[in-house]
């Protein structure tokens, strides 16, 4: 069921380039279950905000580290391998 603390993430990634994904989609990519949409991982690391993405993982009660191995397996490799994406920076403060 998808909660409150979903909507701002789900608005962003849900774009019209994107096909629908659900914060139960999103949650389990984050930790591990299922076929991941890599570019819809992508739209959550990189074009939601990062308060939106603390939000969506307090909300979801999945740990930041969880969440920063998932985008390290999936995500990251598609990017320069300087690049810095918001919770980087935020969980290395």
């Amino acid at each position: 069921m998808e909660q409150e603390t979903d909507w701002t993430v789900l608005t962003t990634i849900n774009a019209p380039r994107w096909p629908h994904v659900t914060g139960d989609d999103l949650e389990g990519w984050l930790t591990g279950g299922g076929d991941v949409d890599t570019a819809a991982l992508q739209a959550f690391f990189y074009e939601c905000d990062l308060g939106a993405q603390l939000q969506f993982l307090r909300g979801r009660h999945i740990p930041v580290e969880r969440a920063l191995a998932t985008l390290d397996r999936h995500v990251r490799p598609g990017f320069p391998k300087a690049f810095h994406f918001p919770l980087d920076v935020w969980s290395a403060a």
